[in-house]
């Protein structure tokens, strides 16, 4: 009856146990047996060599061989990767009683798999193991790393990659290199360029065009624009309009009116009455008269 609850345990622990499912954002896993080949194995070769790997179970089977009288006890375990001592140990102790099938399952709080050393099962006493099964359960967090996935919370958008400018250096142009070396003009000390009189002259007639444009333009500013047009009001002889005289000469009436009366236009009396008579008509027509 034990050995049938031992292996109903088994049995559902395995079922219980995602080989492989997923739900956002871990992806659930499980080992297979570690121990097949031999009762010490190493954790980097039997799980997913990723970041964000932890282990959350732990399930053993193995059968001893013993004498009953003899003593014996059993030893499951795994080192502590970064510390001393064990991240995980479980003793069996066989002393006394005949050799058997025991099965054990372990819920582990998602402990990182880096935390977890090498592993084994280590025989104290007299007798042996035999058929020995260890099996790891995990989960791996996709967003262990936020910038592994757009979906993952944290994830920050990157920036896009900026083409590399080339500043263009006007004294590292070979065309503009050879104009330097071809100037002909001629600079002092201080790289001031040295002039000719001639040219010299011409600054000095530009300079002074300027300044008097400048003092023309102060002047106007200073003076009141009423002041300006009084001025030139003054200097303006408008009695030449007032004294010119236009030659226009004689209109005579050349029209006149005979025996001093207009003769009525009988055909125009005519043309009224028709218009009156045929208004009138119109008239009657709108009142159906």
């Amino acid at each position: 009856m034990r050995m049938v609850r031992q292996r109903l345990a088994w049995v559902l622990f395995l079922v219980a146990l995602p080989s492989y499912c997923y739900s956002d954002p871990y992806t659930y896993g499980s080992t297979g047996n570690v121990a097949s080949t031999s009762l010490g194995w190493g954790m980097d070769s039997v799980l997913p060599s990723i970041a964000g790997v932890d282990i959350n179970g732990l399930i053993y089977r193995y059968t001893t061989v013993k004498d009953p009288d003899a003593d014996m006890k059993v030893h499951v375990g795994n080192l502590n990767a970064n510390g001393d001592g064990y991240i995980f140990r479980e003793t069996d102790d066989w002393s006394g009683v005949a050799g058997n099938t025991i099965v054990k399952s372990f819920p582990v709080s998602n402990i990182p798999a880096s935390n977890w050393g090498t592993g084994s099962i280590e025989v104290e006493g007299e007798g042996r193991v035999e058929d020995a099964v260890v099996i790891y359960s995990y989960r791996v967090d996709k967003c262990y790393d936020p910038q592994s996935d757009p979906s993952c919370a944290g994830y920050v958008k990157p920036m896009p990659e900026l083409p590399e400018v080339v500043v263009y250096d006007a004294l590292e142009d070979d065309a503009v290199v050879d104009t330097l070396e071809a100037d002909e003009f001629q600079y002092d000390e201080d790289g001031n360029l040295i002039l000719s009189e001639e040219e010299e002259e011409e600054d000095t007639r530009i300079e002074m065009g300027l300044t008097a444009s400048a003092n023309a333009l102060t002047i106007f500013k200073a003076q009141g624009q009423d002041d300006i047009i009084m001025a030139i009001n003054q200097q303006t002889n408008i009695n030449m309009y007032y004294n010119a005289k236009i030659n226009g000469g004689t209109l005579n009436d050349a029209a006149g009116l005979q025996d001093g009366t207009i003769p009525d236009n009988k055909k125009a009396l005519r043309n009224n009455l028709a218009q009156q008579i045929l208004h009138e008509q119109m008239v009657d027509m709108q009142y159906n008269k």
